[in-house]
C-alpha cells in the first residue's frame, strides 16, 4: 500500500494528495474495504507534514471515499454499483425465467382502462402535488397498521425512497444495518451513498434481534428493514419477533428506521411494527408498482416531519414532482372494486405457487425459504453449479451471491413466473441438480 502511495508524482497541498489517492481507489489499485496506511506512515513515506497528510484524509472523509472508525483506522468504503452490476442479463431462449420478480400479467389491471377513467388536465407548477384521494386512501391504510400518517411523500418506486431516504437521514461514511440475505438495491443504495453495509442476520421472522443489537453497538445510525415479503428470502415479522426489535430499537431511539414494505398490497401477512413510538427519524414506504403495473412508479411513504420535508425538497430539485396523471391513475385503481378484486386473486394465486412449491420441495427433502412474497431461497452447496444445472433442465434462476454478504450460498426462485402445472418438475429438478436434497450437502 505505502509502496502504491509512494508512486505518486509529487505530493502538493492535501487537497492535491487526497485527489492522488482517490486516483488510486478509482483505478482500483487500492481495493474497496482495503485499510489505509495510518497518518504519520503516509506523511513519512511521502514527506510531507503530518498534518497536510491528515487532512488529505480529511478530504477523502468528506468525498466519501474513506471512513475512519477511531483506532481502527482508515478503511476505503464500497464504491457505487455500476450499471453493469444492476442490468438483468435476460433468460436464454427456450428456459423458463425464474429470476426476475415480475408480476404475473394475467394479474395487472387494464392500464388503458384506468387512464381512460381519470381526468386529463395537466397539474401546473404551483401546490404540493399530492393527489387527495391517492394520499386520503393509503393514509387510511397506514393509520390502520398503526402508522402515523401525519406526513406523507408521493415518490416513484419503494426503492428510490429508500435510496433518498438514507442521504436524508444520514453522511457519508456512516452505518448502515441491512438484512442478510438482502435485498440487493438496498445494499447498492447504502454504497451508492459511500455509507457503509453492515450485515445483520436473518431468519424466517426477519431480522435476528441480537444480530441487529451487536450491529447498534457497534454504532450503526440507520438500519433498513423489510417487515414482510423480504426479498430474497419471503421473510416476514411474527409478533414476537416484532415486539424483540422494537425492544432492541427502543435502546438506539435516535437511529433511523426505513421500514420497505414494498408489497403490502399482494401479501396476505399482517403489517406488524418494529419501529415503536418515540423514535425521532423513521420511514415506511408502501408501493404500488408490484400490484398494479411496474411502470405505474407510484409509491406512498409515511415518515417523521423532518425526513419527509427533506425528501420533498429534494425531489422538487431533482423531478418536481410525481406525474399528477400517474398519481390519479394510482387512486383510481385503489378505488376500482374489479381491480381490488383482481389484486386480491393475485395474492391467493401466488401464495398457492410459493407454498406449492416449497411443500414439493419438502417432499423430497431439499430445506427452503419463502414465508410470505414473490420468491422462495433455496440454501446450495454451491451456486454456479446450482444455477447452472437447472439452466440445463429449462429453468434460469438466480445465484443468491447479489443478495449475501456473510451469509451462506443460497439460489433465489421467483414464483410470479411458475407456469401453472409445473412445480413438481422444477422441483424435481431441483433435487436431481442438488444431488437429492438437503441443498446439496453432505449429511
Amino acid at each position: 500500500m505505502i509502496e502504491l502511495i509512494q508512486q505518486l508524482i509529487k505530493p502538493g497541498p492535501a487537497v492535491k494528495l487526497a485527489q492522488q489517492i482517490e486516483g488510486l481507489v478509482r483505478q482500483g489499485r487500492i481495493a474497496p474495504e482495503a485499510l489505509l496506511p495510518p497518518v504519520r506512515d503516509v506523511a513519512r513515506a511521502l514527506r510531507v507534514s503530518p498534518g497536510t497528510a491528515a487532512a488529505a484524509y480529511k478530504v477523502l472523509r468528506a468525498q466519501g471515499v474513506v471512513s475512519t472508525d477511531g483506532r481502527r483506522g482508515t478503511r476505503v468504503l464500497p464504491r457505487a454499483a455500476t450499471r453493469e452490476y444492476c442490468a438483468e442479463a435476460p433468460a436464454p431462449p427456450g428456459t423458463v425465467d425464474l429470476q426476475v420478480a415480475n408480476p404475473d400479467p394475467r394479474f395487472l389491471p387494464d392500464l388503458q382502462r384506468i387512464f381512460g377513467s381519470i381526468r386529463a388536465q395537466s397539474d401546473t407548477y404551483g401546490g404540493n402535488h399530492m393527489n387527495a384521494d391517492l394520499v386520503r386512501r393509503m393514509g387510511a391504510a397506514f393509520e390502520a397498521d398503526g402508522i402515523d400518517a401525519s406526513h406523507l411523500v408521493v415518490m416513484s418506486g419503494a426503492i428510490a425512497t429508500i435510496y433518498r431516504a438514507l442521504r436524508a437521514c444520514l453522511g457519508a461514511g456512516e452505518k448502515v444495518a441491512v438484512e442478510d440475505p438482502g435485498f440487493n438495491e438496498h445494499h447498492a443504495s447504502v454504497r451508492a451513498h459511500s455509507m457503509v453495509p453492515v450485515p445483520v442476520a436473518i431468519d424466517e421472522e426477519g431480522m435476528l434481534p441480537s444480530a441487529l443489537a451487536s450491529a447498534l453497538r457497534g454504532g450503526t445510525r440507520a438500519a433498513i428493514v423489510t417487515a414482510r415479503c423480504q426479498s430474497p428470502t419471503g421473510a416476514a415479522f411474527t409478533r414476537t419477533r416484532a415486539a424483540e426489535l422494537r425492544g432492541v430499537l427502543a435502546e438506539h431511539p435516535d437511529v433511523a428506521v426505513l421500514v420497505d414494505d414494498y408489497n403490502s398490497l399482494l401479501t396476505e401477512a399482517p403489517y406488524l411494527d418494529c419501529i415503536g413510538k418515540a423514535r425521532s427519524r423513521w420511514l415506511v414506504v408502501r408501493s404500488l408498482n408490484k400490484a398494479v403495473a411496474p411502470e405505474l412508479r407510484v409509491a406512498v411513504a409515511a415518515a417523521d416531519a423532518e425526513t419527509a420535508d427533506r425528501l420533498r425538497r429534494e425531489q422538487w430539485l431533482a423531478d418536481g414532482w410525481i406525474s399528477g396523471y400517474l398519481q390519479r391513475a394510482a387512486a383510481a385503481a385503489l378505488a376500482s372494486r374489479p381491480i381490488q378484486s383482481l389484486i386480491a386473486r393475485a395474492q391467493k394465486e401466488y401464495a398457492l405457487r410459493r407454498t406449492g412449491l416449497l411443500q414439493a420441495l419438502a417432499e423430497r427433502g431439499i430445506e427452503a425459504q419463502g414465508a410470505t412474497g414473490l420468491n422462495v431461497w433455496v440454501p446450495v452447496a454451491g451456486e454456479a453449479d446450482a444455477v447452472r444445472g437447472l439452466l440445463e433442465r429449462g429453468w434460469c434462476v438466480r445465484a443468491g451471491a447479489r443478495y449475501r454478504l456473510r451469509s451462506a450460498p443460497a439460489i433465489r426462485i421467483t414464483i410470479a413466473s411458475l407456469p401453472l402445472g409445473q412445480t413438481e418438475r422444477l422441483a424435481e429438478d431441483v433435487s436431481s441438480v442438488l444431488g437429492g436434497g438437503s441443498g446439496g450437502r453432505e449429511p
